[in-house]
């Protein structure tokens, strides 16, 4: 082969590599954040002094959960942080940048672990997760958190799981504990219509097979979304979603505001215009002036049960 079909060749390659790299921007620059967070967020968890790792929070499920404590004091609000992922996704190591950044805001937070599919369908996601938060509610105490300040929060399919918690009081009845114990309720982007995020990603050429897997078909859809439920004792309530999220769609956290505001529930729907799904959250990690990390310190810091 002459040295002018390799050179030629050799361009085709870098113009093909620059179409991929354009093409899939998006996709490269969340993996590029994702690696950052990792390398970071390992640092802070092993070093640390008041992280309490890998607490077993219920013998049923045999998973476990970090307590992020700030250095002195007690009495603090607390968040549980539910993470996202796909429910096929990532475990709560990666995500100690949110108690990185928010012990720093004088919050105690919980990242608890559930079990992922395919071992495991919406239905043992939320009951673990709902077994974390009675184990929250009876222990944070000693961690320095004021059980009567807990926020329930997730994003994504996290979003999911907290929102049925705080909605559906099934879930933490079943721990014996109510939903009416709960603070608050943060949802980040979350999928709280199952059936509204099947048409969207039907709109975009999708058919969601893990999503219909995780929730045992599409006949469970709606028993699956927190927007299903009349909301009895759901805690006061903040949104959040970027405007330009492009895996769930604004309009499903603009239904679930409806549904609120209908229920009579306190809530307030907080939209990014320039954000997609992740990024406000990358924002968080990396920025400690990011708005995201204020919208989420300002609630809980502000948030008390009316015990009245």
């Amino acid at each position: 082969m002459n040295r002018r079909v390799v050179t030629s060749i050799g361009a085709l390659l870098l113009v093909l590599a620059g179409v991929w790299a354009f093409v899939n921007r998006g996709e490269i620059v969340f993996y590029w954040n994702l690696f950052r967070v990792d390398r970071a967020g390992k640092q802070f968890y092993a070093d640390y002094p008041h992280l309490a790792r890998d607490v077993q929070f219920s013998p049923r499920f045999g998973m476990g959960l970090d307590v992020y404590s700030p250095a002195e004091g007690d009495n603090y609000p607390v968040l549980i942080f539910i993470h996202g992922g796909g429910w096929d996704k990532y475990d709560r190591k990666l995500f100690a940048p949110v108690g990185q950044k928010l012990i720093e805001k004088g919050i105690v937070v919980v990242i608890p672990d559930y079990t992922l599919y395919p071992n495991a369908g919406y239905a043992q996601m939320t009951q673990e997760m709902a077994a974390a938060t009675a184990w929250t509610l009876e222990n944070i105490a000693q961690y320095g958190g004021d059980p009567s300040r807990v926020v329930i929060s997730g994003h994504s399919a996290g979003g999911q799981l907290a929102g049925l918690i705080a909605t559906d009081e099934v879930w933490l009845n079943f721990e014996g504990h109510t939903n009416q114990e709960l603070c608050g309720l943060i949802g980040l982007a979350g999928v709280y219509d199952i059936p509204e995020q099947m048409v969207f990603e039907r709109s975009t050429g999708g058919t969601a097979p893990v999503m219909t897997a995780v929730m045992g078909s599409e006949a469970n859809f709606v028993k699956a979304s927190p927007t299903s439920y009349l909301f009895p004792g759901t805690p006061q309530t903040r949104l959040i979603h970027g405007a330009l999220d492009t895996t769930v769609p604004l309009s499903i956290s603009q239904t679930f505001q409806q549904k609120l505001e209908a229920a009579g529930i306190p809530n307030e729907l907080i939209v990014y215009p320039d954000k997609g799904h992740t990024d406000f959250l990358f924002d968080g990690f990396s920025d400690p002036s990011a708005p995201i990390l204020d919208d989420i310190s300002d609630f809980v810091n502000g948030c008390f049960l009316d015990v009245g």
